[in-house]
């Protein structure tokens, strides 16, 4: 049977998506989700994700079901218990956004009765098209957005409009105002956010030029300049604060590095009005919220994996090596080309203009 028809015709289907980890790419997800939610409403939607990166999707309305991969706990008799648990949901749908043998091998324990697969950002790898049928977007340079919403598209849904479904609830915001006043937060001017880590230390624009952004912004601007970041970046950021504040003239910065937990990370950016940040997960959350955004890409392709959609700003140099997945590059000359003043004029006219 059509698998269209076959979740037109099953009262409340069971669907499964397969997309446990990165922070970008559960965002990446997002779209794709929403549109079929929307397309069968009565679908029972859960979603696999990591214990690192479960709060993004926690208390989301598309999700009814939000069930955790604790890598930490990873043990043959965790597995045989996490298989117990997805054979229980009877599956009707499992959709593969991961494209790699993880995702793969968690398709195959949920055993569902269709098993369909977004091509990703590099297509599936590493076995993993065995398990699935692989959606192929219309494009191959396609964004990794696009080419989960060929998932979509595949089983009818409108793909016109980009919805991520990501915000806190008023509850949340009132009552992070006042961890916001307890960390000397001025909620009367704006908060600009600095996000200077990132997975990769080839994404990372180097820490004296944020020291040097800091001291431009706070020397022609009232607003709050908050440091943020934390463990959850991939290669360590430990320190990485400290030494761009340490390089700072003015002192005058709020740090946040390590105090925002995922789910706070999304309300903070709710009163956030500009972020400044490399290409990494926060960047991507707030281009999903529309903040206003001024993200510094290095090796990657913007066209690919790049923030999609929102009120982002994205800042790249053009090198001969680009693209590229060095994620340790010592040269690094695509972050190096990119100026202090460059970026400040940018941060400049976006503050004047919010």
């Amino acid at each position: 049977m059509d698998i269209k028809q076959y979740l037109k015709n099953k009262q409340n289907p069971k669907i499964l998506i397969v997309q446990p980890s990165r922070m970008g790419d559960i965002i990446f997800a997002l779209p794709a989700v929403s549109a079929i939610k929307k397309q069968y409403p009565n679908a029972h939607i859960s979603w696999i994700a990591d214990e690192r990166c479960s709060d993004i999707i926690k208390d989301n309305s598309l999700i009814d079901n939000l069930i955790i991969f604790d890598r930490t706990k990873v043990s043959l008799s965790y597995i045989v218990k996490f298989y117990k648990l997805l054979r229980a949901e009877k599956f009707d749908l499992s959709i593969d956004f991961h494209g790699l043998f993880k995702s793969a091998f968690i398709v195959m324990l949920a055993g569902a009765n269709f098993k369909l697969a977004s091509s990703s950002t590099n297509g599936m790898r590493e076995l993993s098209w065995l398990f699935s049928k692989e959606i192929k977007p219309d494009n191959f340079d396609s964004h990794c957005v696009q080419r989960h919403l060929a998932v979509a598209k595949y089983l009818g849904c409108n793909i016109d409009n980009i919805e991520y479904n990501i915000s806190p609830t008023q509850r949340q915001k009132d009552s992070f105002k006042n961890f916001l006043l307890e960390n000397k937060i001025d909620l009367s001017e704006k908060i600009v956010a600095v996000h200077p880590g990132g997975g990769w230390l080839s994404r990372r624009w180097q820490a004296d030029k944020f020291s040097k952004l800091i001291d431009l912004i706070n020397e022609n601007f009232d607003v709050n300049v908050v440091l943020i970041g934390g463990k959850e970046g991939g290669s360590s950021e430990k320190g990485l604060d400290e030494e761009i504040i340490s390089k700072c003239k003015n002192k005058n910065i709020i740090n946040l590095t390590g105090k925002l937990p995922l789910k706070d990370l999304i309300t903070f950016f709710s009163f956030c009005n500009l972020l400044v940040a490399n290409e990494a997960g926060p960047a991507h959350i707030a281009t999903a919220m529309k903040v206003n955004s001024v993200v510094i890409l290095g090796p990657t392709n913007a066209k690919r994996t790049g923030p999609f959609g929102g009120n982002t700003i994205v800042v790249q140099k053009k090198v001969p090596c680009q693209p590229c997945r060095n994620r340790n590059c010592l040269k690094k000359d695509c972050m190096k080309l990119i100026t202090v003043e460059e970026i400040f004029n940018i941060v400049a006219a976006s503050l004047q203009n919010i």
